[in-house]
């Protein structure tokens, strides 16, 4: 397996392409009635036949006011109206002082709960499907865990969660993903379940597919991956779990890969902090560019290229795993928050065209 860091060939992946991306639109077959279709997000997650598109954020600093917390998600619910998201994920963000050696390049502020502001943003955006990550707290107990969860199912009417585990050896929780899934689903099968998946720690111990698997089974209905910068990672992880989900005849669950800009040293610092592959050839071919604007475009350029490399991969080599996305921001600057729009646009119009096309081959094939 090849993990390299040159830059895809422009002749492959030319930038008129990307722009022309818009246009290409009025080409994909559009349903003939007239009357919008409401599909549950338990829906859509288990449909294989279309993709999946999510948008994360993260809830502001916990030293803001309630008030203030409403101005950020209004503005929040504001943006995310403009864009075709399926649902809007609400992370957990955590310290995490023993993920690696490096010093953090961002300072760590408490935030608000993710379960709060997900009644913020439905407040302003009442449709919107929230997803509600929550991070098992090491030294927390089941009857305290079991206290959170009844809150969040009960008051905050809460309906979709990620549960995520401890960011190191060092780090790990009283109660593990699977105890915790498990506990939900038995007490709480409505809640629609997802869980986490890296495609590094595959390249690294090549078990990740196993890993889904056996998490399948305590109730985790899709993962969501960690911000993917090498297509191969990913590539990989799907043909090994597409070939052990045909070799134990089980039914894939979906795979959505997180996609994020950036377009400055201290961005690229922190996502090599959280443990993003950002291979050598990329951060120089971002950081080159002249000025902030053209940095952060580049990136997205780059994530588009990635993203149709997985794209690519899946319709050549015949994968039957559901997949999609899901687009975020990962430091404060306005710049890349924009273009993460602009990006979420992109992969969304290159994902639709994937699934039309999906659907004209397994017609044509059962036709025969």
């Amino acid at each position: 397996m090849w993990y390299g860091d040159e830059s895809v060939e422009e002749d492959i992946f030319d930038k008129p392409k990307l722009k022309q991306r818009r246009s290409s639109l009025s080409l994909i077959p559009q349903n003939e009635s007239s009357t919008p279709v409401v599909v549950d997000l338990r829906s859509k997650a288990k449909d294989r036949c279309s993709g999946l598109a999510l948008f994360g954020t993260v809830p502001p600093p916990s030293k803001f006011a309630l008030e203030q917390a409403e101005t950020f998600a209004r503005g929040c619910a504001e943006s995310i109206s403009h864009i075709a998201a399926d649902a809007v994920m609400i992370y957990d963000i955590q310290d995490e002082p023993s993920r690696n050696a490096t010093q953090r390049p961002f300072p760590f502020f408490n935030t608000h709960e993710p379960r709060t502001y997900a009644s913020l943003l439905q407040k302003y955006n009442p449709g919107l499907e929230t997803i509600v990550y929550r991070a098992m707290i090491p030294g927390q107990s089941i009857e305290e865990f079991n206290i959170w969860l009844q809150e969040t199912v009960q008051e905050y009417k809460t309906k979709h969660m990620v549960i995520v585990g401890g960011s190191s050896m060092y780090n790990q929780p009283l109660i593990s993903v699977m105890d915790a899934t498990k506990l939900i689903k038995d007490n709480y099968p409505q809640i629609l379940l997802g869980g986490i998946v890296i495609p590094e720690r595959h390249r690294d111990r090549g078990s990740e597919h196993i890993r889904i698997v056996e998490k399948c089974d305590s109730g985790i209905a899709f993962y969501t991956s960690q911000v993917v910068y090498n297509a191969d990672n990913a590539i990989a992880l799907l043909r090994d779990y597409d070939d052990l989900c045909k070799e134990q005849h089980k039914e894939p669950t979906r795979i959505v890969f997180t996609f994020a800009p950036f377009g400055s040293e201290n961005t690229v610092q922190f996502l090599r902090w959280l443990g993003v592959e950002l291979p050598e050839g990329t951060v120089k071919r971002v950081l080159s560019r002249p000025t902030l604007k053209a940095r952060v475009e580049e990136s997205v350029q780059i994530c588009w290229e990635n993203w149709k490399r997985i794209l690519d991969a899946s319709r050549r080599l015949k994968l039957c795993i559901p997949i999609g996305f899901s687009v975020e921001s990962v430091s404060k600057s306005k710049m890349e928050q924009e273009c993460a729009y602009e990006l979420f646009n992109t992969l969304k119009e290159e994902m639709d065209e994937y699934y039309v096309a999906k659907r004209k081959q397994e017609l044509l094939n059962s036709s025969k």
